[in-house]
């Protein structure tokens, strides 16, 4: 067949460009994610999300999280067309992708998912577009009822591709061209690689290196700044030979991000032009042996450096106190020299004294400092965090890095103080993601091992760390494939620690990037041991919520609960309660709520119709579900957007009026005239009029 001619790229829509400027303001680095990045684009960077102590939430919130399996959303295709800049190659991959199929061979952090998301939408003109996982067995892979114009397989797994055989592979074309797609497959460059696809499969793969920096810098300046005048005056504005100096071929298309978003703080007066350079990560990992021999001989230096590396962006007590507590658990191991037993004199300062360097001085060692006051809410009061942070971006990523690769009995006294972090806090939380980012750093079969250690302990607040470790490790596509082996068989396992575990995880990155797996592992989880675990039940009805918090995955989710609720049995009480708690939810937040209610207005008898009226026919979960369904009655009163809503179920509901449906509409039948209080009390009528007896049961 012949290729098409390829299109131009078409227009980004103006929310995807408002979007893509709102990323240059979120700037955190290192970050409880590890894998946002800064400008949306930086490997490393976060979304701060305030926590009780000063620290970010206990989630990733979905819109961080890159899918590895399923539809890719519209937002991150926009976001990945704003602002790119068209490498070189990118015609040529286009046309190539006219034969369906398209290998792109470069070198990670040269922009290849970027520039694939782009090749795929501008060759099908469509945003429906899926991700598939990187260790898909494509010789077996079938597009199914999927209605994806476009598949992405980002860092396919080297055994995956060299097991790709030729007839496989004019199979998976033949998929393709049946379903009128096109699929972009990501692979590192290897010999074995290059080879197989040349010998084997015979198809050249497109050699993806990563477009100029300049042009990089360019195209994200001009989405921030459209106007070309504008952009040379904020060019101009900063110092003499700052781009030039910077700007090197080197430079990877996430460290130009990085410039750009510096550019724009100085552009809006958050950065004097003066300090540009101080915060830019490029220098990061070379400072990084630096930075720790010259505070080698200080172990209280020593122990603020690696507090502040894990927990940055906590308030400054949350990393003074973490400091402490590395020194406790290091017993000495911090300090350089030990004082003769019983020699007071050899002692170096007094622990008493409390007049030691000013906070400041201390931060000032370690190259950090206090950020501005910042004020967060919560339901029921206020409080206050002075940040801690590097002045430079990614320098604690940097250090730890160093550590762990160079001092080994550093690397086992920070996992020790790591795996002690108190239980309860959202510190615990980045404790356990710092330890998934050790795994990702670690070589050998035991590379997991710290993290299974803690998912077989006895203690709840273990498994959620463990769960939030598996989650961060779970970013490396060959770790993953180890993850996902230890979760296939401790969903199934008699142990309630790894089958909690195993839950916990498909509510991190791990199940957002890669939901159907989570699906089918908690499905397993609550049905492979008829033990009535509460902690099993809690930790899948967890990670339920945490994957319909994803506006595009809460369609299948609806359709999977629905199917639970229509079986027997854990997977119905599951089912039921994860609703419940979902309607919880939808009454006192205005984005759940709106989403419920566009839902229920839906058709004739949308899903979650169902699912509510079997919530509330399960005797575990109905008290939660009336409940839920009486305060969304009472905000109807007031909401001309909720009050359709209500009513639409009310009328679906009086045509089960029996158990739970009954007892709810004597309640709802009270609150008038609030929305739905007529039909209830006309459908209730109806009943009193034949003289029936309330039946009691399932829906």
């Amino acid at each position: 067949m012949n290729p098409p001619e390829p299109a131009g790229p078409p227009p980004v829509p103006d929310e995807a460009s408002a979007a893509f400027t709102q990323h240059f303001h979120n700037i955190n680095i290192w970050g409880n994610q590890g894998f946002v990045s800064l400008a949306g684009m930086v490997r490393g960077g976060q979304h701060l999300r305030s926590g009780p102590d000063g620290g970010p939430g206990d989630a990733p919130p979905a819109d961080t999280v890159e899918r590895r399996e399923g539809d890719i959303s519209t937002e991150r295709t926009t976001a990945a067309m704003s602002g790119f800049a068209e490498p070189a190659w990118f015609p040529e991959a286009l046309r190539k992708l006219g034969t369906r199929i398209v290998f792109l061979v470069g070198e990670p952090g040269s922009g290849r998912r970027t520039a694939a998301l782009n090749l795929l939408q501008r060759h099908t003109r469509s945003f429906a577009l899926r991700a598939v996982d990187s260790d898909a067995d494509l010789a077996a892979w079938s597009a199914g009822g999927a209605g994806a114009r476009g598949y992405l397989i980002d860092g396919l797994l080297e055994a995956r591709t060299l097991a790709l055989g030729s007839i496989g592979f004019e199979n998976l074309r033949r998929q393709l061209d049946r379903a009128d797609a096109c699929m972009v497959i990501v692979i590192d460059r290897t010999p074995q690689v290059l080879a197989h696809l040349g010998d084997v499969l015979h198809t050249d793969p497109v050699r993806a290196s990563a477009p100029p920096p300049r042009a990089v810098l360019d195209a994200k300046l001009a989405t921030v700044f459209p106007d070309v005048e504008r952009r040379r005056s904020v060019l101009a504005a900063l110092p003499a030979g700052f781009l030039d100096d910077t700007m090197q071929p080197s430079l990877k298309p996430a460290q130009v991000v990085e410039i750009a978003t510096e550019i724009v703080r100085v552009a809006e007066g958050e950065v004097r032009p003066e300090d540009i350079g101080e915060h830019l990560s490029l220098n990061a990992v070379d400072r990084a042996p630096g930075l720790l021999n010259l505070v080698r001989g200080n172990a209280q230096d020593l122990a603020l450096l690696l507090a502040t590396c894990v927990f940055e962006h906590f308030d400054h007590t949350v990393v003074e106190e973490e400091a402490e507590r590395l020194l406790t658990v290091a017993d000495g191991r911090l300090d350089v020299t030990v004082p003769e037993p019983g020699d007071g004199s050899a002692r170096p300062f007094n622990p008493g004294f409390v007049f030691h360097r000013s906070r400041n001085e201390r931060l000032a060692a370690i190259g950090a400092q206090r950020a501005p006051r910042e004020v967060h809410n919560t339901s029921a009061y206020s409080y206050v965090t002075v940040p801690v942070a590097f002045t430079r971006h990614l320098q604690g990523r940097a250090v730890l890095d160093h550590v762990w690769h160079e001092h080994r009995e550093a690397g086992e006294l920070l996992v020790e103080w790591l795996r002690q972090t108190p239980e309860g806090h959202h510190r615990a939380d980045r404790a356990g993601f710092v330890l998934g980012q050790l795994a990702q750093w670690s070589s050998g079969h035991r590379a997991l091992a710290p993290i299974e250690q803690l998912a077989a302990s006895e203690r709840p607040g273990h498994w959620r760390m463990a769960a939030r470790a598996f989650g961060a490790a779970s970013a490396d596509p060959v770790l993953a494939t180890a993850v996902k082996n230890r979760l296939r068989g401790w969903s199934r396992a008699a142990s309630e620690s790894l089958r909690c575990t195993a839950a916990l995880t498909c509510a991190t990155e791990f199940g957002l990037a890669r939901p159907e797996l989570a699906l089918n592992l908690l499905h397993t989880a609550v049905t492979a041991r008829d033990d009535g675990s509460a902690a099993v039940d809690s930790a899948v009805r967890r990670a339920l919520l945490s994957l319909f918090a994803e506006p595009a995955l809460r369609p299948r989710l609806v359709d999977v609960l629905l199917q639970w609720s229509r079986s027997a049995g854990a997977s119905r009480s599951a089912a039921c309660a994860a609703v419940a708690q979902l309607l919880k939810t939808a009454a006192t937040t205005r984005e759940p709520g709106e989403w419920w209610s566009a839902h229920l207005l839906s058709g004739d008898a949308p899903a979650g119709a169902e699912l509510i009226r079997s919530a509330l026919m399960e005797p575990t979960s109905f008290d939660t579900a009336r409940a839920a369904l009486l305060e969304w009655q009472r905000r109807a009163t007031t909401d001309p957007r909720r009050a359709p809503a209500v009513e639409r179920l009310v009328d679906g509901l009086a045509r089960h009026l029996r158990g739970g449906v009954f007892r709810l509409f004597t309640d709802l039948e009270r609150a008038a005239p609030a929305p739905g209080a007529e039909r209830a009390g006309l459908a209730l009528a109806q009943w009193r009029g034949t003289g029936a007896t309330p039946q009691r049961g399932h829906a």
